[in-house]
């Protein structure tokens, strides 16, 4: 039972009220479709990036983005809620042997399935009930592997940087940083031996109520990877304030409220019950 110090922080939020997505870059759109709306039962969005060079998938009010280019690690996995695991279950079997030859697999358990994409991207499936969210479908975690003795920095980056509540946990594994980036949406960051100072092609998407504060003090730490333009800035380095030590390279869209993205209705296959009146 989560002691009410945690629960609090668990449903607290700082500046970020939304994470929107997860970027991956891919070498091919049709194993793409096959993995993510087939296998997953996910959507492509309809709207926007329906071109060949790029294309968005919807998971509720989130989106995976995948633009075409080479397949990068992503040491770490990503969370997703579905509305039926068994459904998913089946799916996964009708795709697999079109699959033969990638890095494509899956392992199911009593709590979940763990999915490897075709190009070795980590997915843990739960549905909505197991994960315990008010969503049936949802991207509800992003979780990195760090070196031993991050976590802490980590913590204290996206506090003093993002104003954001963190949490730092021990864990059978090791430490890990819980930072809320959202109404049930959390980065989470878990030491491992082995781990390495990585660099990450892949980026993720946030909005933040205090943008233009943000924006001022990571220029200031010299931190901006890509300056303001249309709402919307980058960073990747994250560092430990006490120390500037690297921690870890992560790119983040980080995006204001009048961000034109912000809040767009999503189309998805199966909706999200409170959109509806």
């Amino acid at each position: 039972m989560p002691s009410k110090t945690t629960q609090r922080l668990n449903q607290a939020l700082g500046s970020i009220t939304h994470f929107e997505h997860v970027n991956f870059r891919v070498p091919d759109h049709f194993n793409a479709t096959l993995f993510f709306i087939e296998g997953l039962g996910l959507t492509r969005d309809p709207t926007r990036m329906v071109s060949v060079r790029n294309m968005w998938v919807n998971v509720g009010l989130q989106q995976f983005h995948l633009p075409i280019g080479d397949a990068h690690d992503f040491p770490g996995e990503v969370g997703l809620i579905v509305p039926d695991r068994a459904r998913t279950e089946r799916a996964l079997a009708t795709i697999t042997p079109t699959l033969k030859g990638t890095k494509f697999g899956y392992k199911t358990s009593k709590k979940d399935i763990v999915v490897r994409s075709p190009w070795g991207h980590t997915f843990r499936v739960r549905d909505q009930k197991t994960a315990g969210s008010r969503l049936p479908q949802a991207v509800p975690y992003v979780r990195l592997w760090v070196p031993p003795n991050t976590a802490k920095g980590i913590a204290r980056f996206y506090e003093k940087y993002l104003e954001v509540p963190v949490q730092v946990n021990k864990t059978r594994a090791g430490t890990e940083a819980v930072v809320n980036v959202g109404v049930g949406q959390k980065f989470r960051f878990a030491e491992r031996k082995g781990a390495r100072v990585v660099e990450h092609i892949n980026h993720v998407a946030v909005y933040t109520t205090r943008y233009d504060d943000i924006y001022q003090r990571m220029q200031k730490a010299k931190l901006i990877m890509a300056p303001d333009r249309a709402e919307q800035f980058r960073f990747c380095k994250i560092v430990d304030p006490k120390t500037n030590k690297l921690l870890l390279k992560l790119e983040h869209e980080v995006r204001s409220l009048y961000h034109p993205d912000y809040r767009k209705p999503l189309v998805n296959r199966v909706p999200v019950p409170y959109l509806v009146d």
